[in-house]
Formats: C-alpha cells, structure tokens, sequence
C-alpha cells in the first residue's frame, strides 16, 4: 500500500488562507447605520354617548375593530400616500377613560391631509389576531360585546369597507419630530336608528346596525393632530 506523506507546513498555511479569506468577506468596513426611530403615532378615544348610561338601555363593555392598510394621503395628491401599518391587527377602543396608542410607525417628512384605512373581514388565507373574529358560522370585522336592557349580548358584524377621514388642517410632519394623530370613535350610535336604540340580539336589526357602522367612520369618525394625547385639535 502506498503512503501518501502530506507536509504539515502546507496545511497550516492552507488553513490561515481560508480563516483569512472568511474574515475578509464576512466582514466589511462600512458602518452600519443606526436605524430610524418612529417619529409619528395614530391612537384612539372612545367618544362617549351619555344616553346609552344616563338610561341604562344601551351599555357597552368591549369594541374591537379589525383594521388594515393604514395610510397617509400626502396632501393634495390623492394618488400618493404612505403606509402606516399593514395589518391586519386589532384596534380595541378604551371604552372607560384616555387615549390609547395603537400603532406608530417611521413617517418621511412632509404634509399630509387625511388618514385612510379598511374596515377588514378577516379572509381564510389570513390568521386570526383575536379569536373573537372568527368560529363557525365565519369571520367578522367588528366585535361589541354589552349590555342592551340588563341582558348581555355579543354582536359580531361582517362589513368591509374603506375609509378616509379628511384632517381638519393639514398635517405637516418633520422627521425628527414625533407627532401624534387621535382618531376619535362614537360607537353607540352604530346602535340608533331615529333617536331609538337597535337590540343588538334582533336579528331583524342586523342590517341597519352594520349600515350604521359602516357609515359612522364617514360621518362621525374624527381624526387630528393631537400631540399632547389630550383628544383635542392641536
């Protein structure tokens, strides 16, 4: 059998040359830079209907609505905006005191002048954020869990819809300043109809009760700068 006699010497060096050659491109001299901080954040307030309290008819205890797509128009070019959170994911709206943060994101500097956003039935492809918005009967958009005359109730709404709220001014954001946008929800009156309440449990109702909601961002919903997070217009 033949020997095969290797010289030490040329492994050592073979050795160094590929850890010499992995250092040289596994590293680089470029620094890295840091990355960029949020500089602008969407929250929510619930604005509260006294009616549905002072009588005690209409009590709501949970609202959660699923979301997507949330956008910045820049202004005056309603072809261009700017994405603030994809989704979808799940705004629950503080139905008992203050402002709540539900997303913030990195904004480029300039002017903006309404926020746009889905309204988002869930689709089978997607997952489930909350287990509230899907079992078997299907997927849903919008979650209200309360009270109608004493008696507890969960209404579960399957609407899509987009929606664009106009900014009473124009927005001008800067980069290395963080702002804040409040939208402001009036979710009791998705239960009206005429000055009456809607019972929730009626199925009869159900129509007019997802009109109604679908309609409320339009009319009712309210969104503005608001960096000191106090629910009013800077």
């Amino acid at each position: 059998m033949n020997k095969i006699i290797v010289n030490s010497k040329i492994i050592i060096l073979f050795i160094t040359a590929l850890i010499t050659t992995s250092g040289f491109y596994g590293c680089s001299d470029t620094p890295t830079t840091p990355a960029q901080s949020e500089n602008m954040s969407i929250s929510v307030m619930n604005s509260v209907d006294s009616i549905g309290d002072s009588q005690n008819i209409l009590i709501l205890d949970t609202v959660k609505i699923l979301i997507k797509d949330i956008k910045l128009n820049v202004a005056n070019n309603n072809q261009d905006s700017t994405n603030f959170k994809v989704g979808p994911f799940v705004l629950y709206l503080n139905l008992h005191s203050g402002i709540n943060e539900i997303t913030k994101a990195i904004i480029p500097a300039g002017q903006y002048d309404k926020v746009k956003f889905e309204i988002h039935k869930l689709n089978n492809n997607e997952t489930v954020p909350d287990i509230d918005f899907s079992d078997a009967n299907g997927t849903y958009s919008v979650i209200v869990k309360g009270r109608y005359l004493g008696n507890y109730f969960v209404y579960k709404s399957t609407k899509s819809a987009h929606q664009k709220l106009d900014f009473p001014n124009t927005i001008q954001n800067s980069e290395s300043v963080f702002s804040n946008i409040t939208l402001v929800v009036k979710p009791y009156i998705w239960f009206l109809e005429n000055n009456v309440y809607l019972d929730p449990t009626d199925l009869a109702n159900a129509n007019n009760i997802d009109n109604n909601i679908k309609n409320n961002f339009k009319k009712n919903f309210k969104a503005f700068r608001d960096n000191d997070r106090n629910g009013i217009p800077d």
